[in-house]
């Protein structure tokens, strides 16, 4: 008889039973729902992906219609005059709708030079593009000039780069197949992971993608990180709030904050975030779109952090990849 795996509920101590491949379970003892750990969960059958929709062949066309005229002469079978003139009717038919194909697919086909939404060495750098970007009103604020200087790179394939590692009954840090995987399975505690390097001016762009817990949970970056605990963010949620954070001894104040149409936001997939420290001047930037700029002049320099934060009276935690870090200066 196969054993019955368990891990304890984070919320009153009791043992829970994940329930197959299911990425949250409740509590039977207190109802707390808890993300259940990626180790406890049994893989799906594999399926087939859905690459979106693809334009049909001539071949596949001719192959489609030839079987709906295989069983429009199998219906009429023993009539003589319907027999002889069904079979050249049909193949008018074929010839019409296969011409009438061609001539759309080709004569919709136009050339065209398409432009990326971020410079060229950052499109090399970022595999997935988000599937939804925001649509919004001119910036009210001149943007920054890009820094064009590298100073880090990490696509998180090396687990020799730094970021913490470390796996508990409430949360897990970790290299996972090119990412950095935070897993929080506490609804009252959130993770700020941040490498102590010293970086005064600089931008950061990483993707991030959500994929369990609750909708306003917040993810995201940190820049001029202290042991101490001071640092300012740059966090976004599922549910299209955003905002700017100066955090002091890991409490944190809002600069200032805003919110998108959660449709704008490519919900449990990849999306590009950016920070950029520039002086007193902090400005954030979602899958291309400059989102706020506030000023602060109280930090001057220090690490950079990823940031996974529960949603505030949520009974769940979170689950985030980071992916393609990349940090520039002047």
């Amino acid at each position: 008889m196969a054993d019955i795996k368990s891990f304890q509920c984070p919320n009153c101590g009791s043992s829970v039973i994940p329930s197959g491949s299911a990425k949250e379970v409740k509590c039977a003892y207190c109802g707390t729902t808890v993300i259940v750990p990626e180790e406890l969960r049994q893989q799906p059958p594999p399926v087939d992906f859905n690459y979106g929709q693809t334009i049909q062949t001539d071949d596949q066309v001719i192959k489609t219609l030839g079987e709906v005229g295989k069983v429009t002469a199998g219906v009429t079978v023993g009539v003589t005059a319907i027999s002889v003139i069904l079979p050249i009717a049909l193949t008018c038919v074929i010839l019409g709708v296969v011409g009438f194909i061609v001539y759309s697919v080709f004569s919709g086909i136009k050339s065209s030079n398409l432009n990326s939404a971020f410079p060229t060495d950052i499109s090399a750098v970022f595999t997935q593009a988000p599937t939804d970007t925001p649509t919004l009103a001119p910036t009210p604020f001149d943007t920054p000039v890009p820094f064009i200087k590298t100073l880090l790179k990490d696509n998180f394939t090396n687990s020799s780069s730094g970021w913490d590692k470390a796996h508990t009954s409430t949360y897990t840090l970790e290299y996972k197949n090119g990412n950095y995987h935070i897993l929080i399975n506490d609804p009252q505690n959130g993770q700020i992971v941040y490498l102590g390097k010293n970086f005064t001016d600089a931008s950061l762009q990483v993707g991030i993608q959500q994929t369990a817990g609750a909708d306003d949970s917040h993810l995201g970056i940190a820049c001029r990180v202290t042991d101490s605990g001071n640092l300012y963010s740059f966090e976004f949620s599922q549910d299209g709030t955003y905002g700017i954070y100066k955090y002091t001894n890991w409490n944190s104040d809002s600069l200032d904050e805003g919110t998108l149409d959660p449709n704008t936001i490519s919900q449990g997939k990849i999306n590009q975030l950016e920070g950029v420290c520039d002086g007193d001047t902090l400005t954030m930037s979602l899958n291309g779109v400059p989102l706020l700029q506030v000023q602060d002049s109280d930090y001057t320099s220090g690490g950079i952090g990823l940031i996974a934060l529960p949603g505030t009276g949520n009974a769940k935690g979170v689950d985030v990849l980071f992916s393609q870090l990349l940090v520039k200066g002047p």
